[in-house]
């Protein structure tokens, strides 16, 4: 990362360039200089002005197929390296020179606004109207309609901060300026969540990135943890006097052109408070069930149950294992004209078009069960319901499914099986589950291996036992395990030494039948249901997952750590020995229920 000195307030852009040139013991880039930069962007075609502001940079001189490159001061690695790429991509290799943030600010917002006043002063095209559809404001006047009110728009618009602005602002006060810092690297790691925990050393600060808490940056001194978390606080506009109990808030801000929505929550702890938040960048989402879902099978599954005119669909897994994308998927693939789609969220994620979307507000009484039933009054054809935590919002929505709607929720249970149970273990009659439930969507994300440093290797017969393989069945598949990085050697570019780069899912998709819902009816039992599931051929997780451990895009390590139990295994095996009718080794015939050969003995395969 560009090394970072401390610098004495200057009186001026020039004082301020000497001074840290005199730091640095480097010639900065001047602004004339940088002037050139906007007439190479609008001469050659390797980046578009859009792109060079996102990055903060300007390019100073380009001979051939290289190219001179003026960074802030503050650029850091991540973002250095995405430029890298960028122009790697278009043919061109990059040489870095050091200039003023505030230089190369001020140059692109000149920038912007010019184009923005040529761009007024164009004269607009008329769009030719057409007679197709007759208008309602055929003979309207909006003479004395009521107006909105411009100043307490302009509040609104201007209510939400962003924090590249924020964080240059040379008048902030340096907590703010930290805790600034803080999200920016964040949202530039591309993490999903913040952990501010002070401890008896220090306030650590850790980042979760495809699901793995890294620590980033350095632990703070003890001293800032009350600055720290009280300038949190403030943000998500919570009481700062109040240290005894939890509370929860929200952060709004705006981040390169993106809105981002924050979670924040704060826990009373033994060296101060902890603060946890959620990033939620609603701006861009990776929306389509052909991109999450890589098993064919389980793609034509869930597809088939989010196509049914009425009915429940429950999406079980952990926090931040990816239920609320699998929902917005199907909506997604519901969202016609034709259908009245109706949400209630705490918060909303994503915003789709088309769809009527609702934000719980308990403070007025606006609840997941409140929500639900005002949503009947709407004539709704699919409801989606954030989450499902107690006995009201579950009987309002097995209601709303008994009454010719569709019903997608989320439920917090290990598995597909197990959700059955979770519903009774809130009081929902077992008769009403099975008469509205139509299917079971279980799931976590694994992170993917990086396909540039991945190395393959053979495991042995006492690691392939653990996940209920056998090595001779696995003779001509080829294993893969991550590349971890030392200090011995630079880090791939692709990973930064991780071994790991993106997440994949995996899925168990519990189809209801006549069986299954005579059986939970009358009270099946986990064990039952599941044995029931595997007969009638659903996939467990663990089954999803070696799947692609044989596919190459995840580790066996990975998948012990978040998808290996004991029942997982024996569920498995239980499985693979129900869809095999003959036994390999003597050719006799076996029954459903043999786990082995009776004839000669051998495992079943």
């Amino acid at each position: 990362m560009t090394q970072v000195r401390p610098i004495p307030k200057a009186a001026n852009s020039s004082q301020q360039r000497l001074e840290l040139e005199l730091l640095l013991q480097i010639s900065l880039v001047t602004p004339e200089e940088l002037a050139i930069g906007l007439d190479l962007i609008a001469n050659h075609n390797a980046l578009d002005a859009t792109t060079w502001q996102q990055f903060q940079a300007l390019p100073i001189n380009i001979n051939d197929h290289h190219m001179e490159v003026a960074i802030p001061h503050q650029f850091d690695e991540l973002s250095k390296n995405e430029l890298i790429s960028e122009l790697q991509s278009r043919g061109y290799t990059a040489a870095f020179r050091i200039a003023l943030t505030s230089d190369l600010a001020s140059l692109h917002k000149s920038a912007s606004t010019k184009h923005q006043v040529e761009s007024e002063s164009k004269p607009k095209q008329a769009k030719p109207l057409t007679e197709s559809k007759p208008s309602l404001l055929a003979g309207f006047s909006a003479e004395g309609v009521l107006e909105e009110d411009l100043d307490e728009q302009t509040g609104l618009t201007n209510a939400i901060e962003d924090l590249e602005s924020s964080l240059l602002d040379s008048e902030s006060s340096p907590v703010i300026s930290l805790v600034d810092r803080i999200l920016v690297q964040a949202l530039q790691v591309g993490a999903s969540d913040v952990h501010v925990e002070p401890q008896e050393n220090g306030l650590q600060i850790r980042f979760r990135q495809d699901g793995v808490l890294q620590s980033y940056i350095e632990p703070l001194p003890s001293r800032l943890i009350p600055a720290v978390t009280s300038r949190f606080k403030i943000m998500a506009d919570l009481d700062i006097a109040e240290r005894r109990m939890a509370q929860d808030g929200r952060i709004r801000r705006t981040y390169r052109n993106r809105l981002i929505d924050l979670r924040v929550n704060s826990l009373p702890s033994r060296y101060g408070e902890k603060i946890c938040l959620r990033l939620l960048d609603s701006s861009s989402p990776q929306l389509g069930l052909d991109k999450l879902i890589s098993n064919a099978n389980a793609l034509d599954l869930i597809r088939n149950l989010g196509s049914k005119p009425f009915g429940m669909i429950l999406v079980t897994g952990p926090t931040g294992s990816g239920k609320s994308t699998t929902l917005y998927s199907l909506l997604a693939e519901r969202n016609e004209p034709g259908i009245n789609i109706s949400t209630v969220e705490d918060p909303i994620e994503y915003t789709l078009p088309g769809i009527t979307q609702c934000q719980v507000n308990r403070e007025k009484g606006f609840d997941f069960s409140t929500a639900l039933r005002a949503f009947m009054r709407q004539d709704p054809d699919v409801l989606l319901v954030g989450e499902t935590r107690d006995l009201e919002t579950a009987k309002t929505a097995i209601e709303a499914a008994l009454t010719g709607h569709l019903v997608l929720t989320t439920l917090h249970c290990n598995d597909a099986s197990s959700a059955i149970a979770r519903l009774n273990e809130m009081g929902v009659e077992p008769f009403m589950v099975s008469a509205s439930l139509i299917g079971i969507v279980s799931q976590r994300l694994l992170r993917k291996l990086c396909s540039t440093c991945r190395k393959s290797y053979h495991p042995t017969e006492k690691e392939l036992a653990r996940f209920g393989l056998m090595a001779h069945a696995e003779t001509g598949v080829t294993f893969f395990k991550a590349h971890h990085h030392d200090e011995s050697n630079q880090p791939c570019p692709n990973c930064q030494g991780s071994g790991y780069k993106g997440r994949i899912g995996v899925y168990e998709v519990l189809r209801m039948n006549e069986e299954l819902a005579t059986a939970v009816a009358k009270g099946a039992t986990t064990d039952l249901v599941r044995r029931m599931a595997l007969e009638a051929g659903m996939k467990t997780l663990l089954g999803y997952s070696l799947d692609l451990v044989r596919e190459g895009h995840t580790t066996l390590e990975e998948v012990g750590r978040m998808i290996l139990t004991d029942s997982g295994v024996e569920s498995e095996r239980r499985a693979r020995a129900l869809n095999a009718l003959t036994c390999n080794s003597c050719g006799a015939g076996l029954e459903d229920g043999w786990l082995e050969c009776p004839y000669c003995l051998s495992a079943r395969q």
